[in-house]
């Protein structure tokens, strides 16, 4: 069972990585998207800015997720097996919703997209966690 975790620990690794690279992606279209497509500026100036402002965001926001964590769902009610899957799946979700949304150049948030892949998560394991125990019901 130990090569389980490890292997689902190695691909959290992988996704984080993917998900990092779509996300930011992401967010520097959704950043740079107005100001590039008026010519406010030279694409240097609008790039130095966009830089600045990543910079500060990243220094800035450390207890974002979090809230947007803690919101969704208690971790102290799953077992370490549940909250393995619900994170695998996140991560898996959260990927391939950005990417087809990028891929078909609809606007979409990061944020919105991690917090609701979280609460779909989080209600598929309950859901599955209620009907594998019969002391357990929807109320």
């Amino acid at each position: 069972m130990e090569y389980f975790y490890f292997a689902i620990i190695c691909v959290l690794f992988i996704f984080a990585i993917i998900d990092l690279n779509v996300g930011v992606s992401n967010d520097a279209v959704n950043f740079l998207n107005a100001a590039i497509g008026s010519k406010v500026a030279k694409m240097r100036t609008i790039l130095s800015v966009a830089t600045v402002g990543i910079i500060i965001g990243v220094l800035t926001s450390s207890g974002m997720m979090e809230v947007a964590r803690n919101g969704m769902f208690n971790p102290a009610l799953f077992t370490f097996h549940e909250i393995m899957i619900l994170y695998v799946s996140v991560m898996f979700a959260n990927v391939i919703l950005l990417d087809i949304y990028n891929s078909l150049g609809l606007p979409t948030s990061t944020t919105v997209a991690l917090v609701f892949s979280l609460l779909g998560a989080a209600i598929a394991v309950s859901l599955y966690k209620i009907s594998g125990d019969p002391s357990l019901s929807l109320a």
